[in-house]
């Protein structure tokens, strides 16, 4: 038994309040902001079905290249759209679950960042789960349909390994570009807003993420691998899956571990996020 104040009932031990957890946190700010998004359906789904035709255009353009040339960089057809798929579905990951780095220059300059400080949950957390973006699933849909059917036409030997060796690639690869737009995010709280940094990022994976690296010559693809870790999102387990490990320019034990640089990178931005956070300066001050 607790001792309790003179006229009050006893508490007992088990009755204490438990702290949430950090993931059951999480899913509730994210559960509350989805079904915040459902009372508008149709805007819902016009919002699903343009973010998907968007992606559609580039699958588009991959298809007018291939139909001229036959191959890029000895990638069949099929291929090529295997890596789409890949890169496509582990953007949907990361734009679905960390989606919303996008608006942290808004949340500085407004002073919002105030309130999250104030509130019992991660104010890194309240940031991500603020809002929720159905064009997303558009994103996550339409890689898991075009990686479905290349997957079907690739001829790879199937197993239960390599199924999750594809999934572990699709999360990985999502947790790539999360850990390097939120580490960027970061830099609202010391320069300003990097909207526009964030934004040539997000094209620059979009539009060379969908090729194989060695289009992009040798240094090209170094730093793609290295200096910005395009290559871990998808062409590097992409090339393991479908037998292209002789045009790698990194070892093959590297290639082979590249889903684990999502956590690793992940991990590493969100400790850049909260160690410049703490120069925050409220606009009311």
């Amino acid at each position: 038994m607790v001792d309790a104040p003179a006229g009050a009932a006893p508490v007992r031990r088990g009755s204490l309040a438990r702290p949430i957890p950090p993931w059951r946190t999480y899913a509730i700010l994210l559960g509350a902001t989805w079904r915040s998004m459902r009372v508008h359906r149709m805007n819902l789904i016009l919002t699903f079905l343009g973010s998907a035709a968007l992606q559609g255009t580039q699958l588009a353009f991959i298809g007018v290249l291939l139909g001229a040339f036959g191959t890029i960089a000895g990638w069949e057809v099929y291929e090529v759209a295997f890596l789409y798929g890949l890169r496509l579905t582990a953007h949907g990951v990361c734009t679905i679950n960390f989606g919303q780095h996008r608006a942290s220059a808004n949340v500085v300059r407004d002073g919002d960042w105030d309130r999250y400080l104030l509130r019992p949950a991660p104010p890194l957390m309240q940031l991500l789960t603020r809002f929720f973006n159905p064009g997303t699933l558009g994103d996550l849909v339409l890689g898991l349909a075009i990686l479905g059917v290349a997957a079907s036409q690739v001829g790879i030997d199937w197993s239960v390994w390599i199924a999750a060796y594809v999934a572990a690639a699709a999360i990985g690869g999502g947790l790539v570009e999360a850990g390097l737009q939120i580490g960027i995010s970061g830099l609202d709280f010391r320069m300003g807003p990097t909207t526009r940094v964030k934004d040539t990022i997000d094209r620059v994976l979009t539009d060379f993420g969908a090729y194989p690296m060695t289009i992009f010559g040798t240094a090209g693809t170094y730093l793609l691998t290295f200096l910005l870790p395009l290559a871990f999102m998808a062409y590097l387990p992409a090339a393991i899956v479908l037998g292209h490990t002789g045009e790698l320019v990194v070892p093959l034990r590297l290639a082979l571990a590249s889903p684990l640089a999502g956590p690793l990178i992940l991990l590493a931005g969100v400790a850049v996020f909260r160690y410049l956070s703490r120069f925050y300066a409220s606009p009311g001050h």
